[in-house]
């Protein structure tokens, strides 16, 4: 891959990641290919694969149901062949208000200005999932 696509590719997640925190949904599926995956660990309430832009939009609302997910800063990185983005969040019960921040990073697959998914890894899943069950 050229430094030109890379740089491309880059610019793609740091649009991606600006309209997520702007809260622009509409916006972001703009970006999203018919074939992306996400991929979410197993061991998470909206595990598993999500496909295409509905099924980011899905995966959007299932994360945020039983929290508000609230991006603060971040950083977009090349990696090789992916695009890294680190984020910092804050997952906010909807029950009880407790916050939650966490690391998360993202491998983003990105071609032609169109992001055709990810894998998402949490620094620790464990308290994301005791934030969802017991807020």
């Amino acid at each position: 891959m050229t430094t030109s696509a890379l740089n491309n590719d880059v610019t793609t997640m740091e649009q991606f990641v600006s309209r997520m925190r702007a809260g622009d949904l509409p916006g972001v599926l703009e970006l999203v290919a018919p074939e992306a995956v996400w991929y979410e660990a197993d061991s998470l309430p909206w595990c598993g694969e999500w496909r295409g832009p509905d099924g980011f939009a899905q995966l959007v609302g299932a994360i945020n149901t039983p929290a508000e997910l609230t991006l603060e800063d971040y950083a977009v990185v090349e990696a090789g062949d992916l695009v890294e983005v680190r984020i910092n969040v804050v997952f906010t019960s909807r029950t009880s208000g407790r916050r939650l921040p966490m690391e998360v990073v993202e491998h983003y697959t990105v071609r032609d200005g169109k992001v055709y998914g990810a894998n998402v890894f949490y620094k620790d899943t464990q308290a994301v999932n005791e934030l969802v069950k017991n807020g």
